[in-house]
């Protein structure tokens, strides 16, 4: 292990050039600052439309390396000189949007994954991360322990424009040879997520009420569990995977901790961290949906049932594969974890 940690390293050191495309989004936007302070040189691209402009906090180490563009641009092999690693992490996943708009949803997820990968095939890049879900598990049994190796049948919109996507991989890694890695990312946590939008994430949100003495609403007070990732963890995996010396034929990586968590116990243990009895209200999760009409105004509709199974689905997914691949072991607790969003909220400033 020590001699794989020492190539590790002289890789590490090595100036890489990397392209991130959907850069604005919060994690991504980490995994950039994450890469720069390795001394690497790093080029992004995002049209905006789902980013945030808050993630624009270094002007000058954006100046002449922000592309204002869209994957779906017919010259994308322009956005490609020099480049030696894409990662390619531009995509919808809200699950309401991509079933109101299943349309936009394969058009921006799979279609123009093709005009990526084309583009990379006249190009001199050396890799491709393809950034897929651990929502491709959906309808497989939730009392299993998830491996790579599973049979998947995902059949909500999402899921299935990020599955055929994967196929499209596997396609041009076997018939071009072009060098891809999949990582099915699990829940990510971390301290810049975006809190201050109407529904943040689940983590984000409990810690925004808790901090403003409000009560919190929870949907979901069963014992079904999920896997959490923090995001320095995550960045480190993709970071391994990137330079890792072997040539993947579309490998898929499943990013998690094999620590799972219901919303109660992450409820629990947030409200500990501050000192504060847990107070919430509970709701039908059904009606959370209702707001969302053209999934339920029609002739055929969006079936309740599966709604409710999206929403107490538990899950659990086997990390070996990755920890072995990639000598690296996930470090950050989920108390640790939490105790740095708590800090970055209560010193936030607009």
């Amino acid at each position: 292990m020590e001699i794989l940690e020492t190539i590790y390293n002289y890789n590490y050191h090595k100036m890489t050039n990397f392209l991130i495309t959907g850069w604005a989004w919060f994690i991504w936007s980490e995994l950039w600052k994450f890469l720069l302070k390795k001394w690497h040189n790093v080029k992004i691209l995002d049209n905006l439309e789902y980013g945030y402009r808050d993630n624009f906090e270094d002007n000058e180490a954006l100046k002449n390396n922000f592309f204002l563009a869209d994957i779906r641009d017919k010259d994308f092999l322009k956005y490609l000189e020099w480049i030696d690693i894409v990662f390619h992490f531009a995509w919808i996943s809200a699950l309401p949007e991509c079933e109101s708009h299943p349309d936009k949803a394969f058009d921006v997820n799979t279609t123009w994954t093709v005009n990526v990968l084309n583009a990379v095939r006249r190009s001199n890049v050396k890799r491709v991360i393809f950034a897929s879900t651990s929502a491709i598990y959906e309808n497989n049994p939730s009392d299993e322990i998830h491996k790579e190796t599973d049979l998947v049948h995902p059949n909500l919109i999402y899921a299935t424009t990020k599955y055929c996507s994967e196929q499209v991989c596997k396609a041009y890694a076997q018939n071009y040879w072009i060098d891809i890695v999949i990582p099915r990312f699990f829940n990510v946590f971390w301290p810049h997520q975006d809190f201050k939008r109407k529904y943040p994430p689940f983590t984000s949100f409990l810690i925004r009420e808790a901090l403003a003495w409000r009560k919190p609403t929870i949907y979901n007070t069963d014992d079904c569990k999920r896997d959490y990732i923090y995001v320095y963890d995550l960045m480190e995996y993709l970071y391994r995977m990137a330079l890792s010396e072997k040539h993947y034929e579309a490998e898929i990586f499943n990013l998690a901790t094999w620590n799972a968590y219901s919303a109660i116990e992450i409820a629990k243990t947030i409200y500990s961290a501050i000192w504060k009895e847990l107070e919430y209200d509970t709701w039908d999760p059904l009606k959370f949906r209702d707001k969302y009409e053209e999934l339920f105004n029609a002739k055929y509709n969006l079936k309740k049932q599966r709604v409710k199974q999206e929403v107490f689905k538990h899950c659990l997914w086997n990390w070996s594969k990755v920890r072995h691949e990639f000598w690296y072991e996930a470090k950050t607790t989920l108390i640790d974890g939490i105790r740095e969003i708590i800090e970055y909220q209560k010193n936030y400033k607009e």
